[in-house]
């Protein structure tokens, strides 16, 4: 009975931390209509930074060693700094249900680079899987058939490129740190670049709508820190890492829905099948690691 209940509490607990990323992928889009993909990264994880500054002094939690911070700054480049603001430009070409589909082959790219460089092995069903969701790429990118390439896709598909670095330099640090800690440091030092990279966004706090700023300060919290703590709980409360990861597929659903009731954002035909290809490859490639 306490095993059941710890399963349920991993699934319902991944799912409300996918359930907040998915929100995301909307309210980046509805932001961008107002502000610049540059201010609303900086923005968002400006007010992070005071929260996680908070957090990390009421934990007493200690700055990591020395020897480990060129890690932790690539950790925050890749899976903060960069990611966000190559997010939200392809936000600003791209609709919320093509991305969070692009954003699910995140756990494939990271076992091709742990395949690399921790030599683990990717079974020969799981090329297959890649191929399929790589065809599906090709229907997203090429706009009707044409050889017109959908920028928005390839800035996204860095992103998830530069998601799977902080993937790998997760594996590494969290031998040595908690989840907790690495996840918090990794986004307080990704938000400072934000921030030295665009001080000036800030000052942007005095102009935009009230709503906006609202919706700006709600995804500091729970898209970005609140998820994130979900995250890492269910990996710890789940039998196996695919129970958990599984829920990434959800997202490109849940984005979807969104999109079509609060953008009134109709995917295309071929959002439909690039999307479900790459689902299927990913679908197939998950049940190869499970």
């Amino acid at each position: 009975m306490n095993f059941c209940y710890l399963k349920q509490s991993a699934k319902f607990t991944a799912f409300i931390a996918i359930f907040f990323w998915a929100t995301a992928f909307i309210s980046t889009k509805f932001l961008l209509k107002e502000i610049d993909p540059y201010t609303l990264g900086v923005l968002r994880y400006f007010f992070a930074t005071i929260i996680v500054l908070i957090i990390l002094f009421k934990r007493k939690i200690k700055f990591p060693a020395l020897k480990d911070l060129p890690t932790f700054l690539f950790a925050g480049f890749s899976g903060y700094g960069a990611y966000v603001v190559l997010f939200n430009i392809a936000t600003v070409y791209t609709s919320p249900a093509t991305l969070s589909v692009i954003n699910s082959l995140c756990p494939a790219i990271t076992a091709t680079f742990a395949s690399i460089l921790f030599n683990e092995k990717i079974k020969l069903l799981g090329w297959f899987s890649f191929l399929i969701s790589f065809i599906g790429i090709l229907f997203l990118t090429l706009s009707g058939g044409s050889l017109t390439i959908n920028i928005g896709v390839i800035y996204m598909l860095i992103a998830a490129l530069l998601l799977s670095l902080y993937n790998i330099s997760q594996r590494y640090l969290t031998k040595k740190y908690s989840a907790f800690d690495v996840s918090m440091y990794s986004m307080l030092f990704g938000s400072l670049m934000l921030i030295f990279y665009s001080p000036s966004s800030i000052k942007n706090i005095f102009v935009i709508s009230k709503f906006s700023l609202l919706l700006i300060i709600y995804m500091s919290i729970f898209p970005s820190i609140v998820s994130y703590f979900l995250w890492t709980k269910a990996f710890q409360l789940a039998k196996n890492t695919a129970e958990v990861t599984t829920f990434m597929f959800v997202t490109p659903v849940l984005a979807t829905i969104m999109g079509i009731l609060f953008l009134n954002d109709i995917p295309k035909l071929s959002t439909f099948i690039g999307g479900f290809l790459i689902i299927l490859g990913m679908f197939i490639f998950n049940k190869t690691k499970n």
